[in-house]
């Protein structure tokens, strides 16, 4: 068996969605996605290949060092390698020592390998062993970026310490330069969005599913958003946001009432008002109760209120206007719920901002462009919201700024300012999505201040509308024909009632599961079962007290209502307990630390339960 051989009966044994992908290469039916390379050439050396010449973009590059590669692997893993990670993504393979290198050098290391040319791979695979890259780390050749990150996103769950790194083989980065910065760009803002997310879910994932609860009982007051789907086509889109530019042009959106569609973003409807300006719709998202005086102060009540259940129950309650509810992915509760009572109602997206999932409606509306203003992103002027009294220029306070750990950039025009995290990542959530749409609608960013986002086109709202085709349109009209239509009504109030039911019926199924794994646990706290007295029972006791955990995660309302309130703590407590595990191999230690996980699982479970039964207001009568 020669090199290839032996390198391809481990890929498919190892890797076999790569052993596929190239088998399909060899054959001549696999398309590559990357086709950079122009020409490979093997350098020989005593009828040994110890150096590969890969021409891209008319420049020769050799893939490891020609004199010493393991010196160069070392030096590679001191420049760019933190020992303290628990993972590697690394772009290019190479002639993979310095892959060898990290996988000896970090036993417990996850290493992912990217290989963005299929045709290299296949030469390299031909001339080097490869047998403890391809057993000991995850290769991906060939693949778009957004699988890559699918990858990142299972590591950023691992309940281990440890940082991730994503780093080049020097050489590929210079190969490669586009496929790595957009990888490295991208894998920045992925893990940016991780952490805010995570920081948001348990921050307020047990309010979300509250009002979620709370206000699906209010759903037969609404329309279907699903409605406005394609409607709309062609008709300018305005998505206003309260940012300080919003000053600057607030003025020319009254004379377009009547040609595009309005949308405010959270605030913004107030900030509209107090400029004589009513928009088609306001949209809210936010489920804390300063949301609900956003609502409470709107003084119109012919504005079209779109909204998720997530949002604050004040702001359902208090909003007398016309209303279109809008099924959210964060809201598994109202989706499961429309399934089960036949409503079609797809999904629209959600981002760190209301402003994002105001882009995603006008794009469904099919509105054409989509024309943001007020978009700042950052403290133009020093201040955050329109109409607000300028406190000086950003840089003149910039100690209060660098206090709060805000971060200076540059506007759109080249000017200091100041922004934050959470705008950072409203502003990669709109370019990963920019870059999709780019293609089926023009985006003109017409904030005329704060920061450039990508894949939008700068320009003043004023000379937007004289370039544009701003025509009239019975939009309000149309608006007010498509809410009449999609109305809920009263037969979706009964089969909630009916769907709450079949929920509370599954939350006594959890409440009894979770009193019998207490009883389980205590008997081995209390050493009834002990692994060196009775092994068969202990370890029955022990494999039911891990099936009735499965039990939670394996409910059919566990996506809906449970997940969204327990899973970063489980989580947690997972990865503390294994923490624990690794440093001891004492059994008392062993199962205090069980133990201990077991308890605060149980009481947490069980309190969020109750909580979750008042919230339906199911009386136990209706569930006999």
């Amino acid at each position: 068996m020669n090199v290839f051989e032996k390198n391809l009966s481990l890929i498919k044994s190892c890797q076999p969605d790569v052993f596929n992908k190239l088998d399909a290469y060899i054959k001549g039916v696999y398309v590559p996605l990357n086709n950079n390379i122009e020409q490979i050439a093997l350098a020989n050396q005593d009828d040994i290949i110890i150096n590969m010449l890969v021409t891209c973009n008319g420049a020769g590059h050799l893939i490891c060092d020609h004199e010493d590669p393991i010196s160069q692997a070392y030096n590679w893993i001191d420049r760019y390698i933190d020992p303290s990670s628990k993972a590697d993504i690394v772009f290019g393979l190479g002639f993979g020592y310095h892959i060898e290198v990290l996988l000896t050098s970090f036993k417990n290391r996850r290493v992912t390998v990217i290989e963005p040319d299929i045709e290299l791979f296949y030469q390299i695979l031909k001339v080097r062993n490869m047998e403890l890259v391809i057993t000991k780390a995850d290769i991906f050749v060939d693949e778009p970026v957004d699988v890559i990150l699918g990858k990142l996103n299972t590591l950023l769950w691992d309940a281990d310490k440890g940082g991730i790194q994503c780093q080049p083989f020097e050489v590929y980065g210079e190969m490669f330069p586009g496929l790595w910065d957009d990888l490295r760009e991208r894998f920045i803002k992925a893990a940016h969005n991780f952490n805010v997310d995570i920081s948001t879910i348990r921050l307020f994932g047990e309010l979300w599913v509250h009002n979620n609860i709370k206000n699906a009982a209010r759903l037969h007051e609404a329309s279907n958003a699903w409605g406005l789907a394609g409607n709309f086509r062609n008709i300018p889109g305005i998505l206003v946001s309260a940012g300080p530019s919003l000053s600057k042009n607030v003025h020319l959106l009254n004379e377009l009432k009547s040609k595009a569609v309005i949308m405010a973003a959270g605030t913004a409807v107030n900030v509209l008002e107090r400029y004589g300006v009513t928009p088609h719709f306001m949209v809210g998202t936010d489920g804390t109760e300063g949301e609900a005086e956003i609502h409470k102060k709107v003084r119109s009540r012919d504005i079209y209120f779109i909204y998720s259940n997530q949002v604050a129950t004040g702001s359902v309650e208090s909003y007398r206007g016309p209303k279109y509810f809008m099924n959210f992915p964060v809201d598994v509760y109202s989706e499961r719920f429309l399934k089960y009572a036949g409503v079609h109602s797809e999904l629209f997206a959600s981002g760190p901002s209301v402003a994002n999932t105001c882009f995603d409606l006008l794009l469904k509306m099919g509105c054409n462009p989509i024309i943001l203003v007020g978009q700042d992103l950052a403290f133009t002027g020093g201040i955050k919201y329109a109409g607000e009294e300028a406190h000086g220029q950003a840089h003149a306070d910039s100690s209060d700024y660098e206090k709060k750990g805000y971060t200076l950039t540059k506007d759109i025009y080249g000017q200091d300012i100041y922004t934050r995290a959470d705008f950072i990542s409203m502003k990669n959530w709109f370019e990963m999505y920019f870059e999709k749409a780019k293609d089926i609608v023009d985006i003109i960013n017409a904030t005329e201040g704060g920061l450039n986002i990508n894949f939008a086109t700068n320009d003043t709202l004023e000379s937007t509308i004289q370039k544009g085709s701003f025509r009239e349109a019975n939009i309000e009209g149309k608006i007010r024909d498509i809410y009449k239509s999609n109305l809920f009504g009263e037969e979706v109030k009964d089969k909630l009632k009916a769907y709450n039911e079949i929920i509370y019926r599954e939350i006594e199924r959890l409440c009894q599961c979770s009193k019998r794994q207490k009883k389980l646990a205590d008997l081995i706290k209390r050493e009834v079962y002990h692994p060196t007295r009775d092994k068969k029972a202990f370890k029955r006791t022990v494999d039911e007290i891990s099936t009735l955990a499965d039990a939670v995660i394996e409910s059919p309302i566990y996506d809906s209502v449970l997940k969204r309130i327990i899973e970063i703590e489980f989580y947690l407590i997972k990865a503390e307990l294994e923490r624990a595990l690794k440093e001891t191999s004492n059994y008392g230690s062993v199962k205090n630390a069980y133990m201990n996980a077991i308890e605060r699982q149980n009481s947490m479970l069980e309190q969020k339960l109750v909580k979750i039964k008042e919230l339906l207001e199911v009386k136990d009568e209706d569930c006999q």
